[in-house]
């Protein structure tokens, strides 16, 4: 016999509620398995566009393409990723930017590009006329030197003779009558940002803030432009371009990262600390224990005047300033390079690094080098010149100290053509 009996409504609700509980909870792990396996997958993406990206900078530095070009790496990957590399200059510098792509995941890196020696980086290279180098007082060489057949002689300016055992700490190699070639490319570049008619693409701005500017490589360029720019109590970092028409003034109170400087005459007074690259049709000035550092670029490329006819010019006064001038105690890791078109035979320096001043990277010249202070490094030069006591020595170096071991392995340098087909990162761009 079956008794009927009443459920209070108080337990169906009970149940109802448990049973909803439970209903959401397998809801919640059905959903949070859900979401775990989509952020896994996303991840997994997020991961091989990562990869990708790295791998196209790395291809794209033994792939051979035209700048302004874009170049496609292709891969082989489990899911289809789009790799592009674009090909440009910053200043000197080449610059590369690599984009990966699928679907709505994409992430790009940018960097800066340099030529690295295959070899072991020489300390000299001086172009082979037919006389020897002179050395004298506390010179050392250390490292590779090529040189002309005449090789390092030991002399004296004002009784101060060579003083060391050896006149080279490395080995002997013949140079030829000219210096190693530029890249084809950094020689148009220099060309063209040299060019009095050139015009840098970008957003031009009237005015700089006294807020400074911080500008990403991934966003336009942006260019301030002036007859004669004074930079003073300012920040100015990344994807930024100062131009001008006479003269730019750099004061201590300044602070510049990766930017470029472009006008005929550049003045960095004392005490200027950053990182950028100055580039000049006529002079640039470095005052006292200025800090530039790693990858900066002092670059002067002079063209042919018409008062050049290719003789002897004998009426130049000794004084004559030097065309790039480093003072004392400054510091520069980077590139110092004076090319100069003219054929005068000249008995001055082009570039001039004083005592206790340093090149921490290599010296370019295409004319003559007065080396009273050091590089650790390379001088890839013409000729040297030692100003003494209002004479004039040719073919000297006084004080002056080479130094090839010293530089970094990891050290990216000036693009050669004979580095070409070793290029390497320099740095990492935001």
């Amino acid at each position: 016999m079956i008794i009927a009996r009443k459920i209070k409504a108080g337990a169906l609700q009970f149940v109802l509620f448990v049973g909803a509980i439970v209903a959401v909870l397998l809801m919640s792990f059905l959903l949070l398995s859900y979401t775990h396996q989509h952020f896994e997958k996303k991840t997994d993406i997020l991961v091989e566009v990562l990869r990708s990206t790295n791998y196209g900078l790395e291809a794209s530095l033994k792939a051979d393409f035209k700048v302004g070009e874009m170049h496609y790496i292709v891969q082989e990957n489990n899911i289809p990723i789009t790799t592009s590399i674009e090909r440009e200059f910053w200043g000197v510098f080449e610059k590369r930017k690599s984009s990966a792509i699928h679907g709505s995941t994409s992430y790009s890196k940018t960097v800066l590009v340099g030529g690295k020696e295959q070899k072991e980086l020489p300390a000299l290279y001086l172009n082979n006329h037919q006389r020897p180098v002179i050395v004298a007082g506390n010179v050392k060489i250390t490292g590779n030197a090529y040189l002309p057949e005449q090789g390092l002689k030991m002399g004296n300016i004002k009784g101060n003779y060579y003083n060391r055992s050896e006149l080279l700490y490395g080995r002997r190699f013949k140079s030829d009558s000219v210096l190693p070639k530029l890249s084809a490319d950094l020689d148009t570049q220099i060309k063209l940002i040299t060019n009095s008619n050139f015009i840098p693409q970008g957003e031009i701005i009237h005015r700089l803030s006294s807020e400074g500017i911080k500008n990403s490589f991934n966003n336009e360029t942006i260019i301030y432009k002036d007859r004669t720019v004074r930079l003073q109590n300012i920040q100015l970092t990344g994807n930024v371009i100062i131009v001008a028409s006479s003269k730019i003034i750099v004061e201590a109170s300044s602070q510049l990262t990766d930017v470029i400087l472009m006008a005929p005459e550049i003045e960095l007074q004392n005490g200027v600390v950053g990182t950028f690259q100055a580039i000049a049709t006529e002079s640039i000035y470095v005052g006292k224990k200025c800090n530039l550092f790693y990858p900066s670029a002092l670059v002067v490329k002079k063209k042919k005047s018409f008062q050049d006819s290719g003789s002897v010019n004998n009426n130049k006064p000794i004084s004559q300033t030097p065309t790039i001038h480093l003072k004392e105690s400054t510091r520069v890791r980077g590139n110092v390079m004076l090319i100069d078109e003219n054929n005068t035979n000249q008995y001055t320096p082009s570039i001039k690094i004083e005592t206790n001043a340093k090149v921490i990277g290599e010296v370019y010249c295409t004319k003559n080098v007065e080396l009273k202070g050091s590089v650790d490094g390379t001088v890839y030069t013409d000729g040297f010149i030692a100003l003494e006591n209002g004479s004039v020595y040719q073919n000297h170096i006084y004080n002056g100290i080479i130094n090839s071991t010293q530089l970094s392995e990891k050290y990216v340098g000036l693009l050669l053509a004979s580095r070409v087909d070793n290029k390497k990162v320099m740095k990492w761009l935001y």
